[in-house]
């Protein structure tokens, strides 16, 4: 019989971090998602439009995608109070703390519902069951869980599936958002709201909870300090074979504004080629670009772990605005 561990391979990014705790068609959907928790679904404004290319978009975006989240361990930890965060890497640290929890069970034909206490305080709940090859399906609740001086409180489904014979995992994961979930620290707190989703995908396997790839697909809406941002349809990968963690994208929405407008990813750039690369300072290097309104673009560049905006105002190729 094979135990699952949490969460299965997003164990990866947590590991290669020395992890000791550690965001498509634009604005179709109807109505807005309330922080009040009692979504079943997600969904955007219906009335959001391309955003304006003017430097103050551009570092709205900046501070989605591209924030010098400094840490010594991890590359998202929430150490600093600020504006927004990237919720990709949000989303991957919720998951990442669940594995630092004695979380497992035996997955053969099993059903399980318990709760557990945290390292230091507060409780993790989680029932579910599982096949041996099939993959399972676990629902975690937080309540005050205080993992290492990062607080969670909220509700959480993964279902795991796509058994590896070779390495005894599994290389699929989907988490949905049962309930509005915070994660907080240092003073910091991030709000994923309820219905936000995670896709997890797992490559170039190289043992069991190992991995050297990632590609994490989202759609998911965020709140720090009163300010909303989001993501929609948003594809992220994530190469984890050596010591300094890179990350590109390569498609999605960004919502700035509170939902108001958002950026397309450029998809004309190939971002793999120039990814964000992480140390254990912060954002080391990198640059990615988004599409705006009339045509216009927005470029960010990461050196010597300081992101700068540059505006291409009409999409001539010509960025004539700079921070």
């Amino acid at each position: 019989m094979k135990k699952i561990k949490s969460i299965g391979l997003n164990i990866t990014l947590a590991a290669t971090l020395g992890l000791t705790g550690c965001g498509g068609g634009g604005g179709s959907s109807s109505g807005n998602s309330s922080s009040s928790g009692n979504n079943s679904n997600l969904s955007f404004p219906s009335n959001a439009v391309s955003a304006t290319p003017t430097i103050e978009n551009g570092e709205k975006v900046k501070d989605v995608v591209a924030k010098n989240q400094k840490t010594a361990y991890s590359i998202n930890s929430i150490d600093t109070p600020s504006s927004s965060k990237n919720v990709a890497l949000v989303m991957q640290e919720i998951t990442n703390v669940t594995n630092q929890i004695n979380v497992q069970f035996y997955a053969l034909n099993e059903t399980i519902n318990q709760t557990e206490s945290c390292s230091d305080g507060g409780t993790i709940s989680y029932s579910g069951s599982g096949s041996d090859t099939g993959g399972a399906t676990i629902t975690y609740t937080f309540n005050n869980c205080n993992e290492y001086g990062v607080i969670l409180n909220g509700k959480f489904l993964a279902k795991m599936s796509n058994y590896n014979s070779t390495y005894d995992d599994y290389t699929t994961l989907n988490v949905t958002y049962l309930s509005d979930t915070t994660v907080s620290a240092s003073g910091s707190t991030v709000k994923i709201y309820s219905g936000s989703t995670e896709t997890l995908n797992f490559t170039n396997i190289t043992g069991y909870g190992s991995a050297n790839t990632l590609k994490m697909t989202l759609s998911a809406i965020e709140e720090v300090n009163s300010i909303i941002s989001g993501q929609k349809d948003s594809v992220y990968y994530f190469d984890l074979s050596s010591s300094q963690p890179k990350m590109y994208q390569t498609a999605g929405k960004i919502y700035i504004n509170n939902l108001d407008s958002y950026v397309d990813y450029d998809t004309s750039y190939d971002m793999s080629q120039t990814p964000f690369i992480f140390n254990y300072s912060g954002l080391e290097s990198g640059e990615a670009r988004y599409i705006m309104a009339n045509g216009g673009k927005a470029k960010i560049i990461a050196e010597s772990g300081q992101s700068k905006v540059y505006i291409d105002t009409d999409g001539d190729g010509i960025y004539e605005l700079s921070e």
